[in-house]
């Protein structure tokens, strides 16, 4: 029972597309009440479509991480059609992928805007919420962010880095608001994303690049979105109400090495 998570209200930023649609349609599943957002429109309204066929309670929103208005918005929406929220969950990411002595300015930003920028807006928006009942907030974070990747990740471990901080802050700054954050820290993840990844021939060929990542991996396979679904469940549910400031490797064992 402590994992159970029905009946509860959630929020997911980033929930169209990849890890997100996943997330979304398990923690629908298990029971919960879901305010997905994204930027993504189209993507956005299949998802709202998928969860609502299986039978799952969900509303959709159009929002852009980077502004914090949007994000404001977004949460008051969900709050008018749901009630309250018990969790939020924020994948929203972009990347880059180039040496730094060959990225412009604008480029950088726009990685640190989204993930790292969108992070903040998000946790300012959704801890207000919170301060009143508590909750659980959990942001995914990478593996970059706590060792180098090279093939021009720069940017994006930056951005990853500063979301660790930014949980291990606020888990101190919220705690007495019982208000709990964690971060999710996966491995390399079978998505579209990594896909384009590996089809760069800049980054030495799908083949290549491929048996590189995987022979990194205690495990000897590359996560797959469904993965991320227990974690996320344990972090949002009383499995984990004792756990905060906590960053949860996802990773097949990379970075026990």
């Amino acid at each position: 029972m402590m994992f159970d998570i029905e009946g509860r209200k959630g929020i997911v930023f980033g929930a169209a597309g990849g890890i997100g649609t996943t997330l979304c349609s398990a923690l629908a599943r298990s029971g919960a009440a879901i305010a997905a957002c994204d930027i993504n429109e189209d993507d956005l309204g299949a998802l709202g479509d998928s969860i609502h066929k299986a039978g799952g309670q969900s509303c959709q929103i159009a929002c852009d991480v980077t502004q914090g208005e949007d994000v404001d918005g977004a949460v008051n929406r969900a709050v008018e059609h749901l009630g309250r929220i018990d969790f939020a969950v924020n994948l929203a990411f972009a990347v880059e992928m180039k040496p730094i002595i060959e990225m412009t300015g604008e480029q950088f930003e726009r990685t640190i805007s989204v993930c790292l920028t969108g992070a903040f807006n998000i946790s300012h928006a959704v801890g207000r919420a919170m301060t009143t009942r508590g909750g659980s907030v959990v942001h995914f974070s990478s593996i970059a962010g706590s060792v180098a990747l090279g093939r021009g990740t720069g940017a994006y471990a930056a951005s990853k880095a500063g979301i660790n901080a930014l949980v291990r802050e606020l888990a101190v700054e919220w705690g007495p608001h019982d208000i709990r954050i964690n971060a999710i820290a996966p491995c390399q993840t079978r998505t579209e994303t990594l896909d384009r990844v590996l089809n760069n021939p800049e980054l030495g060929g799908r083949e290549v690049l491929l048996k590189k990542m995987i022979s990194n991996i205690p495990l000897g396979r590359l996560a797959e979105p469904d993965d991320m679904v227990g974690p996320c469940l344990f972090l949002i549910s009383d499995a984990s109400r004792m756990v905060s400031g906590h960053v949860l490797f996802v990773d097949g064992g990379y970075m026990a090495q």
